[in-house]
């Protein structure tokens, strides 16, 4: 049974005469006929009733004709699917990304995708910043939005730079410096830190994300690890010790009575947020994804160069 034998089918059923028939599909009344007899013959009932005088549907053949509609359709429907797919404007894309990035600026980059592709299915992961590498290496993921520190090391993977944030101290209240409107990390030299936890799996030792410390002319006191900002924050509240964490991820926190953030000095205190993807990946709907960050990044200059101060 093929797709245009149920279209000559059709056509014959609508017709109720086969030379009408063949006309229509540029084909002989013959092959018409041969074409009808082929499918009774793999269907095992007769579609049609014919005569001398007319041509009309059998029962069985009523009920055929809903159903090769109904299977031309369904064709029809997967064929577009399938090539809006190869255009990236229909499928599957899975987004991972950072706490923090959800509000300054994955949710933008969503909106803004999904205004332009509705059609395409995606689910959100919210992971720590080496599982996520670990996940695209595992192809858990499309895309990331991930820290990358000044001297990241990514792997074979594809970056684009998306955000800076700046980096802060995070200290007790009552710590010394809590004052202070900004401050050096070798002033911190002294200090006892907590820090993100270092993920023992494998893969994870190629993505160590390189501390700054070493360039600061010290080696930190590391007291404690965890994955959680929560965790390190209490032990910081309870003054145990102090952490570093980007400008982005405290916001949630600058209303703790206990802890201060106060901004480190220095051209290469910050992490930057970058859109990271597999070399190798063949998901059209990573690069239209893309293309709407490019957008909506570029809209946003646009804004910010519209309501800067003229000098």
């Amino acid at each position: 049974m093929t797709m245009n034998q149920l279209q000559y089918f059709i056509t014959a059923a609508k017709c109720l005469n086969f030379t009408e028939a063949g006309k229509q599909h540029f084909i002989s009344q013959t092959a018409i006929t041969q074409h009808i007899q082929s499918l009774e013959e793999q269907l095992g009932v007769k579609l049609f009733n014919r005569d001398k005088r007319k041509v009309e549907l059998t029962p069985a053949g009523e009920v055929f004709l809903e159903e090769a509609k109904a299977i031309l359709e369904r064709t029809r429907i997967a064929i577009d699917k399938t090539e809006r797919a190869a255009r990236g404007e229909e499928g599957f894309l899975n987004i991972g990304y950072v706490r923090g990035t959800e509000h300054s600026c994955v949710k933008d980059f969503v909106k803004a995708y999904h205004a332009n592709y509705p059609n395409i299915r995606f689910n959100l992961f919210r992971k720590p910043h080496l599982d996520l590498l670990l996940h695209l290496e595992r192809k858990k993921v499309d895309l990331v939005f991930n820290i990358c520190y000044s001297d990241s090391e990514i792997g074979d993977f594809e970056k684009k730079e998306i955000r800076r944030y700046p980096l802060c101290a995070v200290l007790p209240a009552k710590h010394p410096y809590a004052q202070l409107s900004s401050i050096r990390r070798y002033d911190l030299r002294n200090e006892q830190f907590f820090l993100t936890r270092y993920y023992e799996d494998v893969l994870a030792r190629r993505y160590e994300i390189p501390e700054n410390f070493a360039e600061s002319g010290f080696i930190p006191k590391v007291v404690g690890t965890s994955a959680d900002l929560e965790t390190i924050l209490l032990l910081v509240s309870a003054g145990i010790g102090i952490s570093i964490m980007p400008e982005y991820a405290v916001q949630y926190f600058t209303k703790m009575d206990d802890v201060v953030f106060i901004p480190l000095e220095g051209p290469y205190e910050y992490i930057s947020i970058s859109a990271i993807w597999r070399k190798d990946d063949d998901n059209p709907a990573v690069h239209k994804f893309l293309e709407v960050v490019d957008q909506v990044n570029a809209r946003q200059l646009e804004k910010q160069a519209q309501v800067a101060p003229v000098n």
